[in-house]
């Protein structure tokens, strides 16, 4: 699942004062490098991201009822033993050499023996570039 924290710029920036003048720096220093290099790197690398995201959080850590969907929705997946990673295929299909991700499902039925299908990937690897 990829992940999106979306704050606001002004919120962004006044932490960064905040946190950069409590370590001694002065606004003018500050503010010089926000808008020289801060500010146009996170709008050329950071924010083009955006548009990859399965879930986008708006207003950042201050959002808990999405903070706690996420937690709860990755307390699901290691409750349920539902995710595994393989190396080079997802549920034996070969997927090149890189470490893929693949989601099965969960069957506790399943005893093991000779007639039990296999298991269905309900997701197959992400071909997105981030």
């Amino acid at each position: 699942m990829k992940l999106f924290v979306d704050t606001d710029s002004d919120v962004r920036l006044s932490r960064r004062v905040l946190r950069d003048m409590r370590r001694g720096r002065d606004l003018e220093q500050i503010l010089t490098q926000y808008t020289t290099f801060v500010k146009p790197a996170f709008e050329e690398f950071c924010l083009p991201t955006k548009k990859y995201a399965d879930v986008i959080i708006p207003r950042g850590v201050d959002n808990m009822v999405a903070i706690n969907l996420i937690v709860q929705h990755i307390q699901d997946i290691l409750n349920g033993d539902i995710c595994k990673w393989q190396r080079g295929s997802v549920n034996g299909h070969a997927h090149g050499r890189s470490l893929k991700r693949g989601v099965v499902e969960h069957d506790e039925k399943s005893s093991g023996g000779a007639n039990v299908p296999p298991k269905r990937p309900l997701l197959e690897p992400s071909t997105r570039p981030h």
